[in-house]
């Protein structure tokens, strides 16, 4: 696929998920009685806009990568601090303005952009369930990086599992099962690569300063996958159970590298993320759409956290003053929102020199300079 493709294919990922996110804060945001000033789809310089009957600007921006919407009174796309623009009283600002609004009401706003994006997840999964069948990965394997537990052991990209601690294994959950069963003991396999049967055992578990640390995670994900018709009624089931599983590992992950119990070098940034969409599009058009969700999912997840700047860390704030009946101090607020700026930054900047790093990139600007 030729760069320029992928970079569409991105793109197209990129903005769906956060335009459907910023979406879901704008309905609510009118539903409680918010004025919405402008919903941009992209960045950058307007190319064209249009207001809507309640006086919505709707803009369509140069750079297509997400969207934002604008709140009356919100200063900056943060939402942080409040202005009152020209041309507004008092009144206005009391009857319209997200920050004059109650607690639970501003909890709910904050809420609407990640549960837009799982309701979204869920009804992309269960269309996708209904037309064309689930997904039943078969017994293969993708091994995920050479610094994983798989790679340790010797297992390759492509080999199949055949067996799991003498239960025979049919597809991927099957395995999956077996490695939950074997956390903090030994996994024994029998695995197929090319023509050959070959035995690997594994210890799920690492012995530091003499106390034994059970693991769960052998860093392998399905090589393959076949489709399997349902029912009405097994897709929403499959819908609601893989958008729930997906939030709460990446949410169960993230606590994971904040406590150091997984390694920070499993925090991608934005080169992951197109080159997912990359070979997704490549496997074809469902597999696409099925990513989107899957990234519409972890997007919503993320967003939960009780970080400042992100929605989780508005909910936990509007839910305080909700609690004690008063607003917090607005300089606190602010202190606490650049904390939170920093952290979200500083994730970023940790994805990016990991994506360099698994690029190689720093091993070819090394060998420019030799």
């Amino acid at each position: 696929m030729s760069f320029f493709l992928s970079l569409l294919f991105f793109m197209i990922l990129l903005g769906v998920v956060v335009v459907v996110h910023e979406l879901g804060h704008l309905v609510i945001a009118r539903v409680n009685g918010v004025f919405c000033e402008a919903f941009s789809f992209g960045f950058g310089p307007v190319l064209f806009s249009r207001k809507d009957k309640k006086g919505t600007d709707w803009r369509f921006s140069a750079f297509p990568l997400g969207g934002y919407v604008k709140m009356l009174g919100d200063a900056d796309v943060s939402s942080v601090r409040e202005v009152i623009p020209a041309g507004y009283t008092e009144e206005d600002m009391e009857r319209m303005s997200a920050h004059r609004k109650k607690p639970w009401q501003r909890l709910l706003i904050a809420a609407g952009g990640p549960f837009a994006n799982f309701i979204f997840a869920i009804f992309v999964l269960f269309s996708l369930g209904i037309i064309n069948g689930t997904p039943e990965y078969t017994n293969e394997i993708t091994v995920v990086n050479k610094e994983c537990l798989a790679s340790d052991v010797g297992l390759k990209t492509g080999d199949a599992i055949v067996k799991a601690n003498g239960i025979e294994i049919n597809n991927f959950e099957d395995l999956r099962k077996q490695i939950t069963n074997s956390k903090g003991k030994e996994l024994f396999l029998k695995v197929k690569r090319e023509n050959e049967i070959k035995n690997i055992n594994i210890k799920m578990f690492k012995e530091e300063n003499g106390d034994i640390k059970p693991v769960s995670v052998l860093g392998i994900t399905p090589y393959n996958f076949t489709y399997k018709s349902i029912s009405i009624f097994e897709a929403a089931k499959y819908a609601f159970k893989t958008t729930y599983t997906l939030a709460a590992e990446n949410i169960k992950a993230i606590f994971k590298i904040a406590t150091t119990k997984m390694s920070t070098k499993n925090v991608g940034g934005i080169i992951s993320i197109f080159k997912i969409s990359t070979n997704s599009a490549e496997a074809g058009m469902i597999s696409f759409i099925l990513m989107i969700a899957m990234i519409s999912t972890v997007l919503g997840a993320i967003n939960l956290l009780p970080i400042p700047v992100l929605d989780g860390g508005s909910i936990v704030i509007s839910s305080i003053e909700w609690i004690i009946g008063k607003p917090l101090n607005k300089k606190f607020i602010e202190t606490i929102f650049m904390i939170g700026l920093t952290i979200i930054i500083g994730l970023m900047l940790l994805g990016i020199w990991n994506d360099l790093s698994n690029c190689k990139f720093f091993s070819w600007l090394e060998n420019l300079f030799k």
